[in-house]
């Protein structure tokens, strides 16, 4: 799904995105590309999808996601991917900053 953001119907897809998926457990890992390598951070795991919410008040545009108490800040978005599984249990999004880091929020399994 590829749509250039600041599309209005971004910020009312990603409210049904978080009403469709609040609760469900989740992963947020991040990916860096380096001098000939990627270095990857899983900085939260387990925690219950509260949603994710669009920013552009400053200039750029900042995605957050919020998990429990936690809640991560992606600055400077340049494109988000949204992931479906078929059984579920790898669904999630992938957004992608100008510094070329991916940030995954995952879904893990209910059972």
């Amino acid at each position: 799904m590829s749509e250039k953001f600041g599309h209005p119907d971004w910020v009312t897809f990603l409210k049904f995105y978080s009403e469709q998926n609040t609760g469900r457990p989740t992963r947020i890992g991040i990916f860096e590309k380096g001098q000939g390598a990627v270095t990857d951070y899983w900085i939260e795991s387990g925690l219950p999808f509260v949603g994710v919410d669009l920013d552009d008040s400053h200039g750029a545009f900042t995605l957050r996601i919020m998990a429990g108490s936690y809640s991560h800040d992606i600055k400077n978005v340049m494109r988000v991917s949204f992931c479906l599984s078929r059984d579920g249990d790898e669904d999630g999004l992938d957004v992608f900053d100008a510094k070329a880091h991916v940030t995954l929020l995952r879904f893990e399994s209910r059972n």
